[in-house]
């Protein structure tokens, strides 16, 4: 957020349906829907509300695409379990500041770019009802299905599950690119699931900097045995200098 950004209050959600509607200097105290594409959301606050099933502080939804949010801030000011950050797919975020919900970014498919932003703070539970009675599974950036995928020089950190989760829970994942990032957090900071997609491909990840901050031990990448092959790994060192390797799933 510009120092000196004057907002103006919107409370409740806000459903946007005009195609190339500005959203800019605007402090929402509700959800965003976001139901028209070339959308953009810029010097702006999203704080949520109550919520007791899951949503996201911007959704898009339908065919919505070409989301654009900037220079903004999201987090839920109600602690729930069921409130994400952004959900959706075909949109970019730059400089934008992400805490206090469960997952930062929710991936449904591709088309993405996540640029010089910060994902942090994550909420988290050691008994969720959304995952059986045991803890959340938080994440910085969520993956389900897509290509053409950009985080480029975020910090993405404070997470209990996965800083980065490719789910493959909604198809392939390809043409991922994380490139000059820091990274930290989760059981591994990046986990990648083939599932029963099979091997990921066209993953790129080059001079991200990594935190001694997972659950196990010096777990920065997790694969599966399809995918490591596949891996076009350059430049990822620990932040002591040390250089990382990948882990096996299982191993």
């Amino acid at each position: 957020m510009p120092a000196g950004t004057r907002l103006t209050v919107h409370e409740g959600d806000l459903r946007i349906t005009t195609p190339g509607t500005v959203v800019d200097g605007v402090e929402v105290r509700g959800i965003v829907r976001v139901e028209a594409s070339n959308v953009t959301i810029r010097r702006s606050v999203v704080s949520g509300r109550p919520a007791d099933s899951s949503v996201g502080l911007v959704m898009m939804i339908g065919d919505a695409r070409n989301l654009t949010i900037e220079d903004s801030e999201l987090y839920s000011k109600d602690r729930s379990p069921h409130v994400r950050g952004v959900i959706g797919q075909g949109l970019t975020m730059t400089r934008v500041d992400v805490h206090s919900v469960t997952d930062q970014l929710m991936l449904t498919g591709g088309d993405v770019l996540v640029q010089d932003s910060w994902l942090h703070d994550n909420l988290h539970w050691e008994k969720d009802a959304n995952f059986g009675g045991g803890p959340t599974h938080d994440d910085n950036v969520q993956i389900a299905a897509g290509s053409n995928i950009r985080l480029l020089r975020n910090v993405l950190e404070d997470t209990h599950n996965a800083a980065i989760m490719v789910t493959q829970d909604r198809g392939a994942v390809r043409d991922l690119q994380l490139v000059g990032n820091r990274i930290g957090g989760g059981g591994c900071s990046v986990n990648l699931a083939e599932k029963s997609v099979g091997p990921l491909s066209g993953l790129v990840l080059a001079d991200n900097v990594f935190d001694r901050t997972q659950v196990h031990r010096g777990c920065a990448i997790i694969a599966d045995a399809g995918t490591i092959p596949l891996l076009q790994l350059r430049g990822n060192r620990w932040a002591d200098g040390a250089a990382t390797s990948v882990t096996l799933r299982g191993s």
